[in-house]
């Protein structure tokens, strides 16, 4: 749409032809026309009070004790990480107390956790243990950037590329929690 030169997506490391990623994705990227730049891999999980002192592991474990559930909204990268690992159970969302919740931010779920508004929300690890709150990784994904082949050799393009195939880059991304 132009709205934009660059955006960000995640998927999962391994992610089936037929899955919800693969559907939700492909319609918007054109064979010739965008390029995928991988350039991280981060673990997305549960974030749980500290001490998860209810035992959760598990997205089954959430749904067996009922856990009050913090999820993201409709249409973002990890509401459709969440449908995939639920679909991959047999589960629907609505077995989830909390599934129809939408907080806009990683952040914004770990507040509803550290608050105790809930037992347990989906997010990244960096944003739980940013608000002191413990981590159980569910999955692992690629994150991707992608933009229009022609935009390739812009200025501006060739100096991101290469920050993150520089040495400093990939120092800092190290240190990030459950990114690598």
């Amino acid at each position: 749409e132009g709205r934009c030169e660059m955006a960000g997506f995640h998927t999962l490391v391994d992610t089936p032809n037929q899955s919800l990623t693969r559907r939700s994705y492909k319609p918007l990227l054109q064979p010739g026309q965008h390029k995928i730049i991988g350039f991280a891999r981060r673990y997305q999980g549960l974030m749980l009070a500290p001490g998860n002192p209810l035992g959760l592991f598990t997205l089954q474990d959430v749904v067996a004790n009922q856990a009050r559930f913090a999820n993201r909204a409709l249409g973002s990268g990890t509401r459709v990480l969440l449908d995939e690992l639920l679909g991959r159970l047999h589960l629907k969302g609505a077995a989830l107390v909390g599934y129809d919740s939408a907080e806009p931010s990683h952040a914004a779920v770990a507040q509803r956790v550290a608050s105790g508004e809930c037992d347990a929300g989906i997010g990244l690890e960096s944003a739980a243990r940013a608000a002191g709150l413990d981590f159980v990784p569910l999955a692992q994904e690629r994150y991707h950037l992608v933009c229009l082949k022609s935009t390739l050799l812009r200025p501006a393009t060739q100096a991101l590329l290469a920050c993150l195939q520089s040495p400093a880059w990939q120092l800092t991304l190290a240190r990030v929690p459950g990114h690598a």
